[in-house]
């Protein structure tokens, strides 16, 4: 099969065709252990009953909104987490990379605004990963993923780990 898809990552040598827990089968009917489906934001294994069953109904619902808006659901859960964390505000996002991007620009805004216009300095380690936008790829320390973007945002040090 010719592939058009950007290669952002090495495709394994098997394309998943469906799964159920944790096991995964291919286009050719080999089953697998699904040992990388928590690499990004799924660990909840795949087609339980209950999250299949939810799915279902909110797809009857209300399938997709604008962030524009907001829902009952979205109210209920921020309600929930505020009153069991440290914080009094949620922010929901698509993304682990759009979630890293704004406590990162969080972390720059309070730095300023707390301490001066010269706080802005993020400090991060050498070969890490952060996301895939700009500010996160600059943020990673690996220049195989930002150096063909070039001018990238400014004032992160890079370190080793454990240092």
């Amino acid at each position: 099969m010719q592939n058009y898809l950007t290669p952002n990552f090495s495709f394994a040598p098997m394309i998943p065709e469906r799964a159920l827990g944790s096991r995964v089968w291919d286009t050719e009917g080999r089953e697998y252990i699904d040992l990388s489906g928590g690499i990004a934001v799924n660990a909840l294994g795949h087609c339980h009953p209950d999250l299949v069953a939810a799915l279902a109904e909110q797809s009857q619902k209300l399938w997709h909104i604008s962030n524009i808006y907001t829902t009952q659901p979205a109210q209920e859960l921020a309600k929930k987490l505020v009153e069991n964390t440290f914080t009094d505000k949620v922010f929901f996002c698509n993304s682990g990379a759009e979630a890293n991007e704004a406590a990162l620009k969080l972390a720059r805004k309070y730095g300023r605004d707390y301490f001066g216009e010269h706080k802005t300095e993020i400090i991060s380690c050498l070969n890490s990963f952060h996301g895939r936008t700009l500010f996160t790829v600059s943020v990673g320390g690996q220049p195989k993923y930002s150096k063909d973007y070039a001018p990238l945002p400014s004032d992160i040090t890079h370190v080793p780990f454990n240092d």
